[in-house]
């Protein structure tokens, strides 16, 4: 208990020592967090930060319905977000769509501008969603409602490379190749995906599936990027790419997810345009995930498609990998006058159990270091 003096009454007063989760404030000076758990309320959290009202211009075109029982379907949906859809991934249960759900996509009022249908399903839902959808007077379109899910990416990889090609030059000519088995090292691929259009594309470690082998025939010209270690993504599919499309594979790795993302968000490719390249001190936006929420990252990656653009950086729940932090400080602006501009900013993904308070004191300490400085 604390001793707290009333010097009106000059009574002293006995209260209890303040809980630690009374000192959590879920926002720090450069940090922005997005504090829920549920999937459901994290998904609509993001859509409303992001399309805040209807009185906006950038309304969204559509929205992205996908099943939330696996990771793969949202992942590879990714790409559909960029222009000229605009539109923000949205979970439901495959037989039932969720009333909150619902009423969020009404409250953005999808404009059908540019795109076949207000909302696109990419996914196996079911028709009785679907008739949820028109009852509410929605148009709907469905992208794949395949249950394989490599034959799913693969058709969802080519309505956005044939029926509304990406804004993007990098959403054109770019396939992104991450494992189809474990997202540990590919789930960054979400926020790119989402910020060019670029394509996904799934694989098993050391098999092409067939449907994925008839989208790469179809689809030489591209340059393909594999996101991740031989342990995700084997040599065996590495040379089996490059064999269809008679040129080299590119692959981005490292030895864990968490440094992987710090290259894939410093990475260029010396080949065309592709890459984040936040390799310079500019002053940079960041998005902080935890990997066991799949669910909050890729709901997220609108974070990347509009406002700060931000790469996605993988961090563990009790900690700040060293490999994440020393990329931070790397990439701090370098100004004379600390107090000025550009600055560092952050988001974290998810609630206190996902990500703690510490580590979101950790990424503030390593953000805009110099304008923490006395002057």
């Amino acid at each position: 208990m604390q001793q707290f003096f009333n010097p009106k009454s000059g009574c002293v007063r006995l209260m209890p020592e303040p809980r630690q989760a009374d000192t959590e404030e879920q926002n720090t000076v450069n940090t922005t967090r997005i504090n829920h758990e549920d999937m459901y309320s994290f998904n609509i959290a993001m859509t409303k930060m992001i399309y805040p009202s209807r009185n906006i211009n950038w309304k969204p075109n559509a929205v992205i319905l996908v099943p939330g029982d696996k990771w793969q379907y949202s992942l590879c949906a990714s790409s559909v977000v960029h222009f000229p859809i605009n539109a923000p991934i949205m979970f439901t249960e495959r037989n039932y769509l969720p009333e909150i759900s619902i009423k969020e996509i009404q409250r953005m009022g999808p404009t059908g501008n540019e795109v076949p249908a207000q909302v696109l399903i990419a996914g196996p839902v079911s028709r009785a969603v679907e008739n949820i959808l028109k009852m509410a007077g929605l148009t709907v379109y469905r992208i794949t409602d395949t249950e394989d899910v490599y034959e799913s990416c693969v058709e969802t990889a080519d309505f956005r490379l044939n029926i509304i090609p990406s804004a993007s030059e990098e959403g054109r000519k770019d396939i992104i190749v991450i494992s189809g088995q474990d997202y540990s090292e590919g789930i960054t691929a979400s926020f790119y995906a989402a910020h060019k259009g670029t394509p996904i594309i799934l694989v098993e470690q050391d098999i092409v599936p067939e449907p994925v082998r008839i989208f790469i025939n179809d689809n030489k010209d591209k340059n393909y990027y594999i996101l991740g270690s031989e342990k995700t993504v084997g040599s065996k599919v590495e040379e089996e790419i490059s064999g269809i499309i008679d040129k080299d594979v590119i692959r981005i790795s490292a030895s864990n997810p968490y440094t992987i993302s710090v290259k894939f968000s410093e990475y260029a490719s010396e080949v065309d345009t592709f890459g984040w390249k936040h390799n310079t001190n500019d002053g940079w936006a960041f998005a902080f995930g935890e990997l066991k929420r799949w669910y909050n990252i890729v709901s997220a990656n609108l974070l990347a498609h509009l406002g700060k653009h931000t790469p996605l950086l993988l961090t563990d729940k009790n900690y700040l990998p060293d490999a994440v932090a020393e990329y931070v400080v790397r990439v701090n602006p370098k100004k004379e006058n600390p107090a000025m501009p550009p600055y560092m900013h952050s988001y974290v993904l998810g609630s206190f159990n996902d990500i703690t308070h510490n580590v979101q004191v950790e990424i503030e300490k390593v953000l805009d270091v110099d304008g923490k400085m006395e002057h």
